[in-house]
């Protein structure tokens, strides 16, 4: 896995177990990639939807998952797996942290235990390709989406309008985890956000 890191998030680049070790507090970690096309006149970023198999079924999110201590080297070797096992995309750039979500989760035998999701904004190789000696956007048609069925059912590239109509109204076209999981939808606002002001 070979992927550039934003100067700033060299924390994200030390042992996970040192990670793990700084932060008692919490018993489970989890990341988040939030990919965005720039091949329309306005940004769109990468939505799943939940498997209704799955735990939040039919809910829309970004590629992600849990930390795994035993596999991964560092939170970013996680976040460049997940996006690879959820969507078959290759992380090539981690851009910037857009939040951190902390949240109590009840186990089904009753414990409670607390979980920390980190997600980050990302590019991907599949995102661009050279033309003429530049890096040029690749039509969100083109890029290679490919699923894991038992988690996720479909994908769309969405507008930041259709994620605000979404967050203010129950008419729109995406639902998104409920609390206390995190405030998911207003994540990905602030990704759009930072996206924006690049």
């Amino acid at each position: 896995m070979t992927y550039y890191v934003a100067p700033h998030l060299n924390y994200f680049t030390i042992p996970i177990a040192d990670f793990i070790a700084a932060r008692p507090e919490i018993d489970g970690f989890a990341i988040c990639a939030y990919i965005f096309s720039r091949a329309h006149s306005t940004p769109r970023i990468l939505l799943l939807q939940r498997a209704l198999s799955d735990s939040s079924p039919g809910c829309w999110e970004g590629p992600g998952g849990a930390c795994e201590p035993e596999n991964d080297k560092t939170v970013l070797d996680s976040l460049v797996r997940e996006t690879f096992e959820e969507s078959g995309l290759h992380v090539s750039r981690v851009v910037d942290l857009v939040a951190v979500d902390c949240w109590e989760h009840r186990r089904r035998n009753g414990d409670k235990i607390r979980l920390a999701k980190y997600s980050f904004l990302v590019e991907v190789c599949e995102g661009s390709k050279e033309f003429e000696g530049k890096q040029e956007p690749v039509p969100t048609s083109e890029i290679p989406i490919r699923l894991e069925p038992t988690e996720h059912q479909a994908f769309v590239w969405a507008t930041e309008d259709d994620v605000q109509l979404s967050i203010e109204s129950t008419n729109g076209l995406y639902k998104f985890p409920s609390p206390p999981t995190g405030s998911h939808a207003l994540s990905i606002l602030r990704a759009f956000q930072q996206v924006e002001r690049r």
